[in-house]
This record gives C-alpha cells, structure tokens and sequence, in this order.
C-alpha cells in the first residue's frame, strides 16, 4: 500500500465527517504556496549530496 493509500485510508476510517474541512485546512499549511525562489532551489542543490549525520549519542547535551 503507497503513503497516499494509507493516508486515504486513514482519514476515510479515523476522521469524522465534521472533522475533515479542519483537516483540509491543516493539510494546506504543509503545502507550498509559492515558487521556491532560484537561491533555495540552488542551495538544495549543493546540499544534496551530503550524508554527514552526527549521531544522538555523540551530542555534548551539557
């Protein structure tokens, strides 16, 4: 089953009828409403091949 079924399928079963316009309008937020501008679309670029991670266990928490 694909993310999107799972989803479908989650708010079909889970979210009550009075409940989805709420839901929709939460769904939006996460959506972009603009063009991403030429420098955020090239510093992605650079970015992309990165794979230096620190793990948690390695951060000074004090």
């Amino acid at each position: 089953m694909s993310t999107r079924e799972m989803i479908c399928s989650l708010v079909n079963d889970k979210v009550p009828n009075n409940e989805l316009e709420l839901l929709y309008q939460l769904i939006l937020k996460f959506v972009p409403s603009d063009l991403p501008q030429p420098d955020e679309i090239e510093a992605l670029r650079e970015t992309e091949n990165e794979t230096e991670f620190i793990s948690h266990n390695n951060i000074d928490w004090d």
